[in-house]
């Protein structure tokens, strides 16, 4: 398994991961497939800043990426980012996950980020004890805050300072 920094070739396979958790999953609250070209942006949105953007390797295939991203757009939250970790299918539950959220922990202290926000839904129990694990606690929660497959669902925040 080799986790290292995201390159454009590997943006379709991002993509078709983030897109299979949109059509089967409450991970995201998006609800429509994003394109190739929708991805770009947000892909180069993760290049040489303080929010990375890494994948899993396993022979020569993408199996999982993760991501920091802004945890919102003012000033004053640019020490904080928010943590977001797909895995296939596929090789979900082979500690996949782990090493990505401990490559992502390990890049956010080097770059100076104070605190790490996962805003988890609250029946992705694997997605809360993978960052309980690493030491990230819950400090909040979002009570029906997002509305997808026909049903009402909570959002917990865990937050871990670095």
């Amino acid at each position: 398994m080799i986790i290292r920094k995201a390159e454009l070739k590997d943006l379709q396979a991002i993509t078709d991961i983030y897109n299979h958790a949109i059509l089967n999953l409450t991970a995201t609250f998006d609800e429509e497939i994003k394109s190739l070209e929708e991805r770009k942006e947000w892909y180069f949105a993760h290049q040489g800043s303080r929010y990375p953007l890494i994948v899993a390797e396993l022979n020569a295939e993408i199996v999982g990426w993760g991501s920091i991203s802004p945890f919102r757009p003012r000033a004053g939250y640019r020490f904080t980012g928010e943590t977001s970790i797909y895995v296939r299918t596929d090789r979900q539950g082979h500690k996949i996950g782990t090493l990505l959220l401990k490559e992502l922990i390990d890049m956010a202290c080097a770059s100076g980020l104070h605190t790490l926000m996962g805003i988890i839904v609250d029946d992705n129990l694997p997605s809360i004890k993978l960052h309980a694990k690493f030491g990230f606690e819950i400090v909040g929660r979002f009570k029906e805050a997002g509305y997808k497959f026909g049903r009402w669902l909570d959002v917990i925040i865990m937050q871990k300072m670095l």
